[in-house]
């Protein structure tokens, strides 16, 4: 596993190349969920999305979707110990804000423990507390169409990385319109809503943020980032065909 850093600040962003191989970017693609989609309840920016804790995921991996199957497979225990082991020092600099706040501290206290993947969280006792942390993993396939969008945010403050996998078409394969990234010394590390995006506060936005990059929509590559005080991130409003949609799998690694 190479990680090629292409942003250390103000925050740390990176990518793992041809992370899948050409078979199992085709299998993901020929099985990414598509029954019932329409049926989802759109977010705000009309992103639809189903994760790992929601009735339709669970359903689909009763019925032994492989998609999920090649995403445990891709995604687990190991491999994300070891990417959380490689990323520790890098983590926690991102996190050392707020230190009169325990949770904060506590969560920086569980980064230095031997971690330990859970489903859900579960009652440890004294001896497992002083060992190691528990951390969780979130898969959610997202699906959006011509005017979506997602509000620059800087996520909330239980997650550790954003792992992100594109799945374009033909007509969509390489456009900008994967994650974009800004420069800004607002900084956020609880994600708080306070209307800064509101139609009438854009010269507030224009005035404190800089686009510095947007990810290539490019298959096989992993696409990721370090969540922080200043890890503003969105996609921007999808000007793309009526008939398109701009699919992703989303992989969360959360404290």
């Amino acid at each position: 596993m190479e990680i090629k850093f292409v942003q250390k600040k103000p925050f740390y962003i990176f990518i793992i190349e041809n992370f899948l191989d050409d078979s199992e970017y085709q299998s993901l693609d020929d099985n990414f969920p598509k029954e019932g989609i329409e049926d989802l309840t759109p977010d705000i920016g009309k992103k639809r999305s189903v994760d790992n804790r929601d009735d339709f995921y669970k359903s689909l991996n009763k019925d032994k979707n492989l998609s999920i199957e090649i995403l445990e497979k891709k995604f687990n225990d190991k491999f994300c110990i070891d990417l959380l082991n490689k990323l520790k020092k890098e983590i926690i600099i991102s996190r050392l804000v707020d230190l009169k706040n325990l949770t904060n501290l506590k969560n920086l206290y569980s980064l230095i423990r031997k971690p330990k993947l859970v489903q859900n969280e579960i009652k440890k006792n004294l001896i497992q507390k002083f060992l190691y942390s528990h951390f969780q993993r979130l898969f959610q396939f997202s699906y959006m169409y011509k005017g979506s969008f997602i509000h620059p945010h800087t996520d909330q403050k239980s997650k550790l990385l954003s792992l992100m996998l594109y799945f374009p078409s033909k007509n969509l394969e390489n456009l900008s319109i994967g994650t974009t990234f800004y420069n800004s010394k607002m900084k956020n590390f609880y994600n708080n809503k306070n209307g800064l995006f509101d139609e009438k506060n854009n010269s507030t936005f224009n005035e404190n943020f800089e686009e510095t990059m947007t990810f290539p929509f490019k298959k096989k590559n992993l696409y990721c980032f370090i969540k922080s005080d200043l890890s503003w991130h969105s996609v921007k409003k999808l000007d793309i065909p009526e008939d398109e949609v701009r699919r992703s799998i989303n992989i969360n690694l959360k404290i």
